[in-house]
């Protein structure tokens, strides 16, 4: 039965049947970095049915500063049993399974990606892109791939047979985050992190509700120096 009273305040723009929707729906979060620990505690918030995490890393202080799903007394910890925990606090009734593994091809992970509806992809990392790039083209799953870099991030929606791989994107010159700026690589503000990752739970949201993405073939370009957005059609 529907909780409508917790979701009272989305309910007018998604619908009972949307919520029933994402109810019934399931999300793999790859990545529970600056992105996906907060892409996480949205579809937590919004009612997704279930929640499957993957990651390898362990909380770090470094990483306090954006990921906010996190405390220092989690410094050290493994981030999916972090994760694990909190999110069923944020809401007991989303299905929460964690896998402390590396994304690769087969085995454990290809199933992963079979049993899903939807992949928010919140990696650091090329190779990984293009793992999950190969296994959704091969289950036929939505990839909502974000990245960030110093004060730049962007967001894009890939629809199997309906936009252009993520890997034919990533291909393209000029759209790929810079790995170092001015000297400094890795470096993140934590605001931006919550930009993108705003902008991909939105998307999940819209697809499992049955609402069209906003982003399907398109790539959204974050520019917080000059508070700059912009859509580029692809």
């Amino acid at each position: 039965m529907l909780n409508a009273d917790r979701y009272i305040r989305q309910l007018p723009l998604i619908g009972v049947e949307g919520q029933r929707r994402l109810r019934g729906s399931s999300v793999l979060v790859v990545g529970l970095g600056g992105l996906g620990s907060i892409i996480s505690m949205y579809l937590a918030g919004a009612g997704v049915g279930k929640l499957v995490l993957v990651d390898f890393d362990t909380v770090s202080i470094s990483d306090l500063h954006r990921q906010l799903l996190y405390t220092t007394n989690d410094v050290g910890r493994p981030k999916v049993e972090v994760a694990e925990k909190r999110l069923r606090e944020i809401n007991p009734e989303v299905e929460v399974e964690g896998y402390r593994l590396v994304a690769d091809l087969n085995g454990e992970f290809d199933e992963i990606v079979s049993s899903v509806d939807v992949i928010a992809l919140a990696v650091d990392n090329m190779k990984t892109r293009y793992v999950v790039d190969e296994l959704a083209s091969r289950h036929g799953k939505a990839i909502v791939n974000g990245g960030v870099d110093g004060w730049f991030g962007l967001v894009t929606t890939v629809i199997p047979n309906k936009t252009p791989r993520l890997s034919e994107i990533l291909n393209i010159r000029g759209m790929n985050p810079v790995s170092c700026v001015e000297g400094l690589c890795n470096a993140v503000i934590g605001p931006v992190a919550g930009i993108v990752a705003s902008w991909q739970a939105l998307e999940v949201i819209r697809i499992l509700a049955g609402l069209e993405p906003a982003l399907a073939g398109k790539i959204l370009i974050i520019d917080s120096s000059r508070g700059i957005m912009d859509v580029v059609k692809l």
